[in-house]
């Protein structure tokens, strides 16, 4: 992403082979070579070099895809940026030779003239699902939805393109997208740019657990394949999904309708035509899912599985009792669900005041109900998980706390949790993801109100989310790896703690932090963002921050202030700061040190503003918290003239509303050096009327 200028792309070029020994190097003057790290190079007359002069540009040649998802190679400009100072305590004397580059140079990467030391590897491409594991196919086409972040986004997009497959094991069936799509949600009113394709399920096997896999063709670097590099499934970070194929609807579905006030479960009857189970309805959901797993038996042959069911509860209030031993979801999830999806708000699932142990099945969907608390320490939810076999989903929800206090178990052992387009309801949040003890819970939120908390491994399209904690691995819950957070906005006005906290490793799976609005106000004085800084000594690589609005309160990034020396890097552009800061070894005063100074040089920096600076200063140096020397097209100090600031540096009430007004000095995005095409609010990029941070929108 952090080119000097626009990007020569040769379509097709090299459409079998990547190799760069075929290449035609592009004069590089004055550096004669580039550093193992991939960010020092040597300079022969580093007296003519000036941070703050005119540049001197490098021409590098990368690999990497085009839109068909064809080898090709690129030309990235890279700007020498500064000549490099000598460590704590001569800090304020030069080397004689060596500078920092404006951007990396990785190993494949070819300098004409100059020598190429680097054994850096390119940056992985970052994503996550916005299909849950487990759905059941009923049509011929599916859509699959892939959000994708990478360090070299360009042209509006993150990355080239994505091939999606499924495959039954023995046929399978492609689709290389190369335009993104959006996907709005009601719940949250946010959107979520993302690669689809509508797959044709037909040609594979029917009644047959299908694997759906991608390869991720970047602009710059590697493809990207999630069956081999990403996570073995199951897993709550990124890895393959398993659908079951079900394309002419012989699987079978049981309908079972439950209503408490004219139900029998004597006469409950179970049948394949809605119509007719919901003129002899059943009285509890316990009765209804005993003789839906007996129909699933006789009818379809399909023994001690309630899975593929439906039990649809009429309006009015259900307690919840145990439906485990009734039996497991073998395939698919056992569905529970409102009769009618517009009495969503009044047709209630609840705890009913006592606690239910493994009480549910495996693979449990929950959709267009009110799921409500109602009281104290209670067990609500459990499928007794010690893993992340086990599959909860929440579609359409509305969580409702019932005005009654926390309790972390009202959701408890239920393995993966996928909620998607659910909001709190009038009686507040129950906190349904956040932590009990170190049991199997993990969360992914999808287009919610809320819902996210304290185990999300990741969210995309939330509203209102409060804070978010990256952990490293604890009892059942496993490290999360390459976490994605997009296009969320949070917001806290009492917090002691950092609105987003990371203080973990971060490898080469990497932390995508992309078109967020994290918003501070009231009592919450703590950093906005804290990404591992602070005496933190975790080793921190492939960070993504675009396109982020971080406002009333800091980020502290990356800091070396501890005794320990680690390595430390990001890719930080088109972000808008209240204030950022960076510490090193001047900070605390130890000249080994050195581990974030490619943080402190702003390597992989571009088009970012600060209203405040840093908390120490507002000027660029060896002592600033702010860093050595401003990035390409870095703007502090500035009004971003917002059409209302309600964060700590505004009216401090919260909720504000993050536009840049007519004449924003904010810095200009442009369609060839934007990420994305779309904000979380779905404006479309006007390219060069349009701004950098979280809202595109110039108004």
């Amino acid at each position: 992403m952090q080119m000097l200028i626009g990007v020569g792309v040769k379509l097709g070029q090299f459409p079998t082979d990547v190799s760069l020994a075929v290449q035609t190097p592009i004069f590089a003057p004055q550096v004669s070579e580039v550093k193992q790290d991939g960010w020092q190079a040597v300079h022969t007359d580093a007296a003519t070099v000036d941070a703050f002069g005119t540049d001197q540009v490098l021409t590098v040649q990368r690999p990497g895809f085009d839109v068909t998802g064809a080898p090709n190679v690129v030309n990235d400009q890279i700007s020498v940026s500064s000549r490099l100072r000598n460590p704590f305590p001569n800090q304020d004397s030069l080397t004689d030779a060596d500078v920092a580059l404006s951007n990396f140079v990785y190993a494949g990467d070819v300098i004409a003239g100059a020598t190429n030391n680097s054994t850096r590897l390119y940056p992985k491409p970052i994503a996550m699902w916005l299909n849950h594991d487990r759905e059941h196919i009923k049509t011929e086409i599916h859509v699959l939805r892939l959000a994708v972040s990478h360090a070299y986004a360009r042209n509006s997009q993150p990355v080239a393109a994505v091939k999606f497959i499924a495959s039954d094991g023995i046929s399978e069936v492609t689709q290389t997208v190369s335009d993104m799509d959006t996907a709005h949600y009601d719940a949250s009113g946010l959107t979520v740019p993302h690669f689809s394709a509508n797959l044709n399920f037909s040609t594979l096997k029917d009644k047959e657990l299908v694997t759906v896999d991608a390869v991720i063709y970047p602009w710059v670097g590697e493809p990207f394949t999630i069956s081999t590099d990403a996570d073995p499934y199951p897993s709550p970070n990124l890895t393959t999904l398993r659908l079951w194929n079900d394309f002419t609807e012989s699987y079978g579905t049981g309908y079972v309708y439950v209503n408490v006030d004219t139900g029998d479960d004597a006469s409950g009857v179970v049948s394949v035509l809605a119509t007719e189970a919901a003129l002899s309805p059943f009285a509890t959901i316990p009765s209804a899912v005993t003789a839906l797993k007996a129909f699933n038996g006789t009818q379809f042959g399909r023994n001690n599985d309630v899975g593929g069911g439906i039990v649809r509860l009429a309006e009015g209030t259900h307690v919840h009792g145990s439906i485990k031993a009734q039996g497991e979801s073998a395939h698919v999830p056992l569905v529970i669900e409102a009769a009618d999806p517009a009495t969503q708000a009044t047709t209630v699932l609840t705890d009913g005041g006592s606690s239910i142990f493994n009480g549910i099945p495996a693979f449990l969907k929950l959709r267009h109900l009110t799921l409500r608390k109602t009281g104290g320490s209670v067990v609500f939810l459990d499928s007794g998980a010690t893993s992340a076999e086990n599959l909860l989903i929440t579609e359409n929800c509305i969580w409702d706390a019932n005005a009654t206090s926390y309790y972390g178990a009202w959701v408890y052992r239920v393995g993966r949790f996928t909620q998607i387009n659910c909001e709190i309801g009038g009686g507040g949040d129950p906190k349904q993801g956040n932590s009990f003890s170190t049991e199997a819970i993990m969360v992914t939120a999808i287009g919610c109100q809320g819902c996210a908390g304290t185990i999300t491994y990741h969210a995309v399209g939330c509203s209102d989310l409060p804070e978010f904690t990256l952990r490293e691995a604890l009892g059942a819950r496993p490290a999360m790896t390459g976490v994605f957070l997009g296009w969320n906005t949070f917001t806290n006005g009492s917090t002691s703690n950092p609105i987003i906290s990371v203080s973990a490793p971060l490898g080469p799976r990497g932390f995508a932090f992309v078109g967020n609005i994290v918003e501070s106000w009231g009592a919450a004085t703590n950093a906005g963002l804290r990404l591992n800084a602070d005496s933190d000594v975790s080793i921190t690589q492939n960070v993504v921050l675009q396109h982020n609005t971080i406002v009333g309160e800091r980020a502290n990034l990356l800091y070396l202030d501890g005794t320990e020396n680690v390595e430390k890097s990001a890719y930080v552009n088109f972000n808008l700061f209240s204030r950022f800061n960076i510490k090193g070894d001047v900070f605390a005063g130890q000249g080994q040190n050195v581990g974030n100074w490619p943080v402190r040089y702003k390597v992989g920096w571009s088009d970012n503003a600060s209203t405040d600076g840093s908390n120490n200063s507002s000027t660029y140096g060896p002592g600033s918290w702010l860093g050595e020397l401003p990035s390409r097209g870095e703007l502090v100090g500035i009004d971003p003239m917002w059409a209302n600031d309600a964060s700590h540096s505004g009216s401090g009430t919260g909720a504000g509303n993050y536009t840049p007004t007519n004449g924003s000095l904010l810095p200009v995005l442009t369609e060839e050096m934007a990420a994305y095409s779309f904000d979380l609010f779905g404006n479309a990029l006007t390219s060069g009327q349009s701004r950098i941070g979280a809202v595109m929108q110039a108004v």
